[in-house]
């Protein structure tokens, strides 16, 4: 197994905890709890969840830390904020992990089609003018009983590789860079991102079912190869108030 395929393997290994973290986020950010209430204790949770009272512990500790929840002896858990107000960015360890908030969640393809990359698309996404590439919807969604949208991806293929379509059904769990990687028998070497506010399209807002000019989190994505070729090309939207981060910069002492 090539180094490669081993670092692969690797980061699909996540903690139960961390899994368990992101569940519990997720609900608090769809409203499930609301900021100021208190949850469930950590063994009523813990019963929930089918984890053990240490592993929701952890998942708790970390989600305080975080700046979720606000734990006090003798009261419990209290809701602090609908999303997470610790890192993002800097807990990514590798190209893989970029795609770790949507990931996640189950996953929907739809309206697939093929086309020709205008100056419009060239400029947003820094696709190639002139190429034929498949365009699809990537809906993730809370889970299979609650098909509430979590984010929307509008993402480019070339048609060379139209096979990543048929194999992620088959692999549901992996990202589509790496089928594309796969089919097109090529590594991503860099991804470019691109984060900005932005009022949703009117399809997006309607798979989100919230009224026409909601405000969002737009993410453009290019992961290319070594040569500087795309793989896959993205644009996600996120609503504005379930996702956000922050980064924490120290002066450097010399």
């Amino acid at each position: 197994m090539s180094v490669f395929r081993t670092y692969k393997s690797l980061i699909l290994q996540k903690p139960v905890w961390k899994k368990i973290a992101e569940e519990i986020s997720l609900e608090v950010s769809l409203g499930r709890w609301t900021v100021g209430s208190i949850i469930p204790n950590e063994i009523d949770l813990a019963k929930r969840y089918k984890v053990s009272r240490d592993t929701m512990r952890k998942a708790l500790t970390y989600l305080t830390q975080q700046g979720l929840f606000e734990r006090k002896p003798h009261i419990g858990t209290r809701v602090k904020s609908r999303t997470r107000t610790g890192k993002f960015l800097s807990e990514l360890d590798g190209i893989r992990d970029i795609d770790h908030y949507g990931n996640q969640y189950p996953r929907k393809i739809q309206n697939v089609t093929q086309l020709v990359v205008d100056e419009e698309l060239t400029e947003r996404l820094s696709l190639k003018p002139g190429d034929l590439v498949i365009r699809f919807k990537n809906i993730r969604v809370a889970s299979e009983k609650v098909q509430e949208t979590v984010v929307v991806t509008y993402v480019y293929i070339p048609t060379e590789a139209a096979e990543v379509l048929e194999i992620v059904k088959k692999r549901p769990e992996e990202l589509i860079i790496t089928l594309a990687e796969e089919v097109l028998g090529r590594e991503c070497d860099e991804v470019k991102q691109t984060f900005s506010g932005t009022i949703m399209p009117d399809e997006v807002a309607d798979l989100f079912k919230v009224p026409h000019g909601t405000a969002a989190l737009k993410i453009i994505r290019n992961y290319m190869d070594v040569r500087g070729r795309t793989i896959v090309a993205s644009e996600s939207f996120h609503t504005a108030d379930r996702f956000s981060f922050s980064v924490a910069v120290k002066k450097k002492k010399y």
